[in-house]
């Protein structure tokens, strides 16, 4: 399977609703650990959201304000309407804003001082984002954008979910692993920490070789975590890995 490009576009949005009754069990994990975050403010950044084909609408109406931005220029008309209609009945000011929101990052931590900042399964896609050839030149330079960027949110509240493995599984192992997910963290040791991932891809029945979204060290060591199984397609699952960073 190609990954996704990260600008969204049609085919991501048509898949997004074409798989919902097989996403539905991750986007319940998700809406569970989003309910246990609390932000002490009403106001949101938002990175990454696409149409917010995961996000619940009872996390959203939390805030009183939010601001939205993604790559896709597809992507304010499909969360509007997957999720305007709810934030208007709840009085909630929205704002939906098309650029690269990793570029210019503290500019936005500066436009939003008080702002809770959540990435939204973007973190994991800095790989796919680098017109180069060489693989080895992509994962370099997307390893140093991430050390920036968790640079950059030094002292801010946020949080994320996003891709840390994927790839193909056992069917038969799948069909069973399928509402799979587990509260971990991440371990200051790494031969625990692989110990510990080498479990978790066993449970959900990984096989082959799985592609690294290259975000092992986006949460400091000892961070609580929230790793869910994701059945993109039938065959090739994905790794996601929730965790929440305070200042």
């Amino acid at each position: 399977m190609k990954p996704l490009n990260p600008s969204g576009g049609l085919l991501w949005h048509w898949r997004g609703w074409r798989h919902q009754a097989r996403w539905r069990p991750t986007q319940d994990h998700m809406a569970q650990w989003l309910l246990t975050l609390q932000p002490t403010s009403d106001r949101l950044l938002l990175i990454g959201a696409s149409a917010g084909w995961m996000l619940p609408n009872v996390w959203l109406k939390r805030f009183k304000h939010i601001e939205i931005w993604d790559l896709d220029p597809l992507a304010p008309w499909f969360f509007s309407r997957r999720h305007g209609q709810a934030l208007k009945k709840a009085r909630v000011d929205w704002h939906y804003k098309t650029g690269d929101a990793l570029g210019r990052l503290p500019e936005l931590l500066a436009q939003n001082p008080d702002a809770f900042v959540f990435f939204d399964n973007v973190l994991g896609q800095l790989r796919f984002m680098h017109r180069i050839d060489d693989p080895d030149e992509k994962v370099l330079r997307s390893e140093r954008l991430l050390k920036t960027l968790v640079a950059q949110l030094q002292g801010r509240h946020w949080a994320s979910i996003h891709d840390r493995l994927s790839g193909p599984v056992d069917e038969t192992v799948a069909q069973r692993a399928v509402l799979s997910a587990r509260n971990s963290q991440v371990m200051h040791e790494e031969r625990q920490q692989l110990r510990s991932d080498r479990a978790w891809l066993n449970i959900l029945g990984a096989k082959g070789e799985w592609l690294d979204h290259l975000t092992a060290q986006v949460f400091p060591p000892g961070t609580p975590v929230k790793d869910m199984a994701w059945p993109f397609l039938p065959t090739y699952w994905h790794w996601l890995q929730a965790g929440e960073v305070r200042p």
